[in-house]
């Protein structure tokens, strides 16, 4: 018999928040860079020199365009993670169709600049 004490505090995943239609999802392993506490779809880049994820965005805090390799969307983060202290290594989807409002993107980018790229590596955003 399913149920009990041992299932009652299931309710903090819900893929129906973040995940939309039924394109294959694929996830990989990444390594977040130290710094961050993302929340669960976020959409992250790679910096190409460490090979370490953050949120994607065009610009840093002062407005200087990023060219490091991680203003460039590629992945969005599986679950929420708190790697202010250390880098942390965690899942990340590499494809699928994902619902616009489960989305978590820094005020750098707009969807519709990033949607099309995201496309091109099979991340799909749906309303």
């Amino acid at each position: 018999m399913y149920g009990g004490p041992m299932f009652g505090d299931l309710d903090s995943f819900n893929p129906h928040d973040l995940i939309a239609g039924d394109f294959p999802l694929k996830t990989e392993a990444i390594t977040l860079a130290k710094g961050q506490n993302l929340k669960r779809g976020s959409v992250l880049g790679r910096i190409r020199a460490s090979n370490k994820f953050v949120l994607s965005r065009k610009t840093d805090d002062a407005g200087a365009e990023i060219s490091d390799g991680s203003e460039v969307p590629l992945r969005v983060l599986g679950e929420d993670v708190d790697a202010t202290d250390k880098e942390h290594v965690t899942v990340a989807y590499r494809t699928g169709s994902f619902l616009r409002q489960g989305l978590v993107l820094h005020e750098s980018h707009s969807l519709a600049d990033i949607k099309y790229d995201l496309e091109t590596r099979s991340i799909f955003i749906e309303d």
